[in-house]
């Protein structure tokens, strides 16, 4: 059955930068989606980070080239494109890229910070589809500060347990220093306007990713957390030259234009060999 997307949901997006889809995925895709998540476990990319095995457990990946056929294979199949389109009122939606977070036992929280800080993109239509597989409680799942994806860039974290605001590009860059969400909010509960949501396997939360966000820990509470996360683009979307030039840090190669040539800042995101994804399923 089509999932109806209301003003509701496409005000939420554009005004919070965060939307909380309920029941989008059927038995089928969560499937379909169970399966991308075990073979990407058993499958790290080069840029994966954790290790999947033992008592304790914190494994991120992103956008692994082996995987790619596969979750384009999935994405064709479901209606996380055309959902896209309708939260956007965008004819086009590309498809960029998945994630994959697993977290068991006790692993740490993933630390507040912007994904547009670590790539050369940015515009209004940018999503994140974040996908539970399991039960997560508010607490312990996706966070955002609403309507920081309106906001400041601030510059990205490098993820240092010892200073979760440690600068990612420094002297590099012209960003400001993350501020310490969690502390501040620690002393005051209403120091920044937090969202998250109670979701289970079938939800979807939608997320701007130049909003703040955070995840959460787990814990005796919650002892495993599975989710993937499928990045979009839309009608509204940039190639950006926002990034340093600071070889050895997090470099990005030049990235082929479907128009020929390689983008440039201010181009629309269009990658040679983009996949669409709001075509009819």
């Amino acid at each position: 059955m089509k999932f109806t997307i209301t003003e509701e949901h496409r005000t939420a997006l554009r005004d919070d930068g965060i939307v909380k889809l309920s029941g989008v995925v059927d038995a089928t895709l969560l499937d379909d989606l169970n399966a991308c998540f075990e073979w990407s476990i058993g499958h790290p990319g080069p840029i994966a980070v954790g290790q999947t095995k033992g008592e304790n457990i914190s494994f991120v990946d992103n956008a692994n080239p082996a995987a790619r056929s596969m979750y384009e294979k999935l994405v064709t199949s479901s209606p996380f494109g055309q959902i896209a389109a309708e939260l956007w009122g965008s004819e086009y939606v590309g498809y960029y890229a998945e994630e994959v977070f697993w977290k068991k036992g006790r692993a740490p929280k993933t630390f507040w910070h912007q994904d547009t800080v670590y790539a050369p993109w940015g515009g209004e239509h940018w999503c994140n589809f974040w996908i539970p597989l399991c039960e997560i409680p508010a607490d312990y799942a996706l966070q955002v500060v609403r309507g920081s994806h309106q906001g400041i860039m601030y510059d990205g974290t490098t993820f240092n347990s010892e200073d979760p605001t440690e600068p990612l590009w420094g002297d590099a860059g012209n960003f400001p220093r993350l501020p310490d969400i969690s502390a501040e909010v620690a002393a005051d509960p209403d120091a920044w306007d937090i969202v998250g949501f109670d979701v289970k396997p079938g939800d979807v939360v939608v997320i701007h990713p130049h909003c703040l966000h955070a995840g959460g820990v787990t814990d005796a509470t919650l002892p495993e957390r599975r989710n993937l996360v499928l990045r979009f683009f839309g009608d509204k979307s940039y190639y950006s030259g926002h990034l340093p030039d600071a070889p050895g840090m997090y470099e990005n190669a030049p990235i082929p234009s479907a128009a020929g040539g390689y983008l440039k800042d201010r181009d629309l995101y269009r990658p040679a060999k983009a996949l669409q994804a709001n075509l009819s399923v």
